[in-house]
């Protein structure tokens, strides 16, 4: 008898398509025949082991749950690799825009707080953005912290905050332009006066 290495993956996928998710067999054997293929094919486009681990199991999660939508009008490489690009192109997006973000926040602090080799005027301006970041309202201190000092991702901050991806995104830069407002207020730089309550 034939076996499932000696397939081709048409007949692989008739049988996942059949059995999963109760016989996990034929998609075991699709998995060893490119698991290495998706995770060199996402190294080289992501440039990072962690990024491709993540996103070849993502995708190969992917086609798990999606085989049985699979038509057969292409082959089935062709359509798996379609599912790595896809992921690859999501996380190449997510980079990017935190790379954004952090050059975002680094010209911010450049253009906020100045350099300066005194130790004195650096402890004053270390004094000053905690003081800045106490005069922010709690949401905006919160989101300011959850990125510049516990280092998360904005990806992570959304999961944390329970908001959207582009919710944390606007958030975050709303935030970071009431710590510029609050902190050039303490440097006496402000061009708008405090707000006051009515």
């Amino acid at each position: 008898m034939e076996g499932l290495e000696d397939l081709p993956d048409d007949k692989l996928v008739a049988m996942c398509q059949k059995e999963l998710p109760a016989d996990l067999t034929a998609y075991r054997e699709l998995l060893r025949r490119y698991e290495g293929l998706i995770y060199n094919t996402c190294f080289k486009l992501l440039g990072s082991r962690a990024d491709a681990e993540e996103v070849a199991q993502d995708a190969m999660i992917q086609v798990f749950h999606k085989i049985h939508q699979f038509e057969g009008r292409a082959a089935f490489k062709t359509w798996l690799y379609k599912i790595v690009h896809n992921y690859c192109r999501n996380r190449i997006s997510k980079i990017i825009r935190k790379r954004e973000g952090q050059e975002a926040y680094e010209q911010h602090a450049a253009d906020t707080m100045p350099d300066s080799d005194n130790p004195a005027e650096n402890f004053e301006m270390s004094a000053h953005v905690e003081e800045a970041l106490g005069k922010l309202k709690e949401r905006d201190r919160e989101i300011v912290v959850l990125k510049f000092m516990s280092g998360l991702t904005l990806q992570e901050i959304a999961d944390v905050l329970d908001l959207g991806l582009s919710a944390a995104k606007m958030r975050l830069y709303r935030a970071l332009d009431e710590f510029k407002e609050a902190y050039l207020r303490l440097e006496g730089d402000a061009p708008v006066p405090l707000p006051t309550e009515e």
